[in-house]
């Protein structure tokens, strides 16, 4: 039902709640920080997912608004000293607000113009973060201080654990009931048919508008954490392979399904570490592995991993009787009484 969380969504907040709590005490450091990428990369893929899955618009901008987040919440702490829980909202809304600018101009274009202009829009993005010196040390990269809130320094990938799976929770809990909403509905209904959703009186280029600020306001808030484990951050971070990598985990999950975009995270996150185990002359070909994926999914699995679950796992419809039935005497086909 729209506007009602079920069971198994507020199970799956309780459970990432107790994943939080429980993990940075019973695992090596590495799987901690590890965990956090992950987490992070959950926030940042689904943001990506309400730009992608939900509404339709294949736009490439999603890199750059998580940039925006990373320097924004690192240099407002360093620089003029505003807390966590201040200079990260203010950053999410920075990213959100230039979101909303970049989405006038560019909801007006469609399928792969939309693409190309919001790419050439990231690369520009890119290009600034390099050369701007004076505010993000350029090529160089920029040293991030430990974050502290409320007195809670946050100094090793375990004491950041806990920070980020409470904002994931948030981010999932935000989008859960966004998705179940009216806004929910008119991104399906765009997604669909463009022409069907304004025929039942749908503002489409308004939805399509908050759609796009809304999931700069999600890359926002992952390049915030970024701040919170990571101790430096590089220009070269927030360049074409990381938006393939973001756009490989929402495919190959399944888009516009939080379950299926959290799926492809952690298949496509852990995929290195599997590929570590190969031996050392294979590693060359990570990259190729990536776009073979991708590939193959879009190929054969186009609703991904959850899509092909669901598939699997959906209950069978009852078989058709093969023998005729016997009803007052007279003879009627099986097919007859079902329908």
């Amino acid at each position: 039902m729209y506007g009602r969380l079920q069971t198994r969504e507020i199970a799956a907040l309780v459970a990432i709640l107790a994943f939080g709590c429980l993990l940075p005490y019973a695992a090596p450091e590495y799987f901690v920080y590890l965990g956090n990428s992950l987490m992070m990369y959950a926030i940042l893929a689904l943001g990506l997912d309400l730009l992608l899955g939900w509404s339709g618009q294949f736009a490439f901008a999603h890199i750059a608004f998580f940039g925006v987040g990373i320097y924004g919440t690192a240099i407002l702490q360093q620089r003029y000293g505003l807390p966590f829980l201040v200079s990260m909202p203010i950053s999410a809304a920075a990213a959100g607000m230039l979101g909303w600018l970049i989405a006038w101009p560019s909801t007006r274009l469609r399928s792969v113009y939309l693409a190309l202009a919001t790419y050439a829009f990231a690369e520009c993005a890119q290009w600034v973060f390099r050369t701007w010196d004076s505010v993000t040390k350029g090529s160089d990269g920029l040293r991030i201080s430990p974050t502290a809130i409320f007195g809670y320094v946050i100094n090793s990938d375990q004491r950041a654990f806990p920070v980020v799976a409470i904002l994931l929770c948030l981010v999932v809990l935000s989008l859960q009931y966004l998705t179940k909403s009216k806004l929910g509905r008119h991104l399906c209904a765009i997604r669909d048919s463009e022409h069907v959703a304004a025929a039942s009186g749908i503002d489409v280029r308004q939805v399509k508008i908050t759609a796009f600020t809304l999931s700069a306001v999600y890359a926002g808030i992952a390049g915030g954490v970024y701040v919170l484990f990571q101790s430096f951050v590089n220009p070269d971070v927030l360049g074409a392979s990381q938006l393939v990598l973001v756009l490989t985990m929402v495919v190959v999950g399944g888009s516009g399904s939080l379950i299926g975009v959290t799926l492809g995270v952690v298949v496509v996150g852990l995929l290195p570490e599997v590929l570590r185990l190969a031996p050392s002359t294979l590693l060359v070909w990570q990259e190729f592995v990536y776009g073979l994926i991708l590939v193959l999914v879009v190929m054969f699995m186009p609703r991904g991993l959850w899509g092909v679950m669901n598939k699997w796992f959906a209950p069978k419809p009852a078989m058709a009787l093969n023998a005729s039935t016997k009803t007052d005497g007279d003879t009627v086909d099986a097919q007859e009484v079902g329908r």
